[in-house]
């Protein structure tokens, strides 16, 4: 393997590597004394995970050793011993039959680097890198290092050899953030349901009012640091979401989302400089799960913290231009949860004098009136049809053609977020919740939005109901559809994805938090 031509590779996918970051990836020496130079401290080793395992027939064939051969599996933490921050993440595997005793019982018992242990016995060996890649942070490896989930993450492979044959094989692994020379910002922020917009008629001099959920997943991952010129990089790509984007069309608007709102935060702080974004994790735009104010507001924030100025999301939301109808997707980056907002002042001498979307809008975000924590043991499926839903010049003519919606519908559904939905969910009950999901897909400017559908969407609906779904309703102008569950009907995933041609089908929960932001 060409480890040149390796970084190479790796840094046109991710961006730059550090002298550091290479030298940890592709060192033929010790990792452990490496890492001190670097921090210029002492490290330790916490084992995480040590068993006495018999080969398989991969890890036989990769260690050329026999099947079941006995094989010492470790997996260990090296930290900072000054503020206990993971440094790296290791698994290794040592056939037993190949090392001497003494060895084995240090490798077995102790909490020592490796290199140490073969100075200690004075083993004569080389090291030969077999691969360095990348991959994402899961759930338990954000933990250990203390970052988010999908963050990506540096990794190598290399053997320990003596004699000709492999000593020890050993995969180690180090977020993309670590060992940087550069002042870096990431965000994650969630991503949303909006179940229905309230008042579009403005009789009582008010107008929109929304009610949304947020959600865990998808998520959006977006890194940033100041540069010469604003551009946009790693576009296009959740692992969950197999979503067939328009490369030409979809990915340059994403772009156009993320520079516009970097253009207009750096304006209003008269900045002249540049940012260049990194995007770690998307989901697709039009598909109702607000992609675009979590992306604009994300480039804003991100804006915000590398040039160390303070603004809340509702100032970031209003510069960037987000929030101009409904406030869940500012709400949501804010602080999650259940949502519901207060819409805006409507007539000639109110905040609104018109009835468009909030891509139309030069409204600020609306006020927040309640936020609740949505049950954890509830659950969302998503089905996301391949197809984009209305937006644009077609979302302000629908606009235009079916408003103002007639009171009685307005205070049906006001009377059914107050008095039903809300009851629901602070006493927990699900049944009582799913209910008025569905009455809301009959009601108001939502009736609108369903009625606007392909058939298939008002038959997958129905399909999702009929596999068990408490409440089934539409997303924002859809195509996503999601339907409340619990543990008790898990199944509907396998029944969505069957409707969906075994694709754009997940579970997900509520996320009863906003965005989070680090900095590197």
């Amino acid at each position: 393997m060409n480890l040149v031509d390796k970084i190479r590779e790796i840094e046109g996918d991710l961006g730059g590597l550090s002298a550091q970051q290479k030298l940890l990836l592709t060192t033929d020496g010790s990792i452990t004394n490496t890492l001190e130079i670097l921090i210029g401290g002492e490290v330790g080793i916490e084992t995480l995970h040590q068993k006495i395992v018999e080969a398989d027939e991969k890890i036989a064939e990769k260690l050329g050793v026999a099947k079941e051969d006995e094989i010492n599996e470790r997996i260990v933490r090296i930290y900072n011993k000054k503020n206990n921050k993971t440094l790296i993440y290791a698994i290794s595997y040592a056939p037993l039959r190949r090392a001497d005793k003494d060895f084995s019982e240090d490798l077995f018992s102790a909490d020592i680097p490796i290199g140490k242990i073969m100075e200690k016995y004075k083993i004569e060996s080389r090291r030969e890198i077999k691969d360095i890649n990348y991959t994402r942070a899961n759930e338990e490896l954000s933990k250990i290092f203390g970052i988010f989930e999908e963050e990506i993450l540096l990794r190598r492979n290399y053997s320990i050899i003596r004699k000709g044959e492999i000593l020890i094989d050993i995969y180690e692994i180090f977020p993309y953030g670590s060992f940087q020379n550069e002042f870096k910002v990431i965000i994650e922020t969630p991503s949303r349901l909006h179940l229905t917009l309230i008042d579009l008629n403005g009789e009582g001099g008010r107008i929109d009012g929304g009610v949304g959920i947020t959600l865990d997943d998808p998520r959006f991952l977006i890194e940033a640091k100041i540069a010469e010129k604003t551009d946009v990089f790693g576009l296009g790509g959740s692992h969950n979401f197999v979503v067939v984007h328009t490369p030409s069309a979809c990915l340059d608007e994403e772009k156009d989302h993320i520079v516009r709102a970097t253009n207009m935060m750096l304006n209003h702080l008269g900045i002249r400089t540049g940012v260049e974004f990194r995007v770690r994790n998307d989901y697709p735009m039009h598909v109702g799960l607000g992609s675009g104010t979590q992306m604009s507001i994300a480039a804003g924030k991100a804006v915000s913290e590398l040039f160390g100025r303070k603004f809340s999301t509702r100032e970031i939301a209003r510069i960037v231009g987000r929030g101009g109808t409904s406030g869940i997707g500012t709400a949501a980056f804010e602080g999650g949860g259940f949502i519901l907002d207060a819409g805006h002042s409507f007539g000639e001498v109110g905040e609104k004098k018109g009835y468009m979307p909030s891509s139309a809008s030069n409204a600020s975000p609306p006020p927040l009136i309640v936020r609740y924590d949505f049950p954890e043991d509830w659950k969302i499926v998503l089905a996301i049809p391949d197809i984009k839903g209305s937006h644009g010049d077609r979302e302000i003519d629908i606009f235009r053609r079916f408003c103002p919606i007639d009171t009685k519908d307005v205070r049906e559904l006001s009377h059914l977020i107050l008095l039903k939905m809300i009851p629901s969910l602070l006493e927990k009950d699900i049944e009582s919740f799913g209910e008025a999901v569905n009455r809301i897909q009959r009601t108001g400017f939502k009736k609108v939005e369903v009625g606007l559908q392909p058939a298939f969407i008002n038959e997958l609906m129905e399909s999702m109901l009929d596999l068990g779904a408490y409440g089934v309703g539409l997303s924002s102008f859809g195509p996503t559809v999601y339907g409340i569950i619990d543990d008790k009907n898990k199944e509907i995933k396998e029944g969505v994805g069957r409707l969906l041609g075994n694709k754009n089908a997940v579970i997900t929960k509520a996320r009863n938090f906003g965005a989070k932001v680090r900095t590197f």
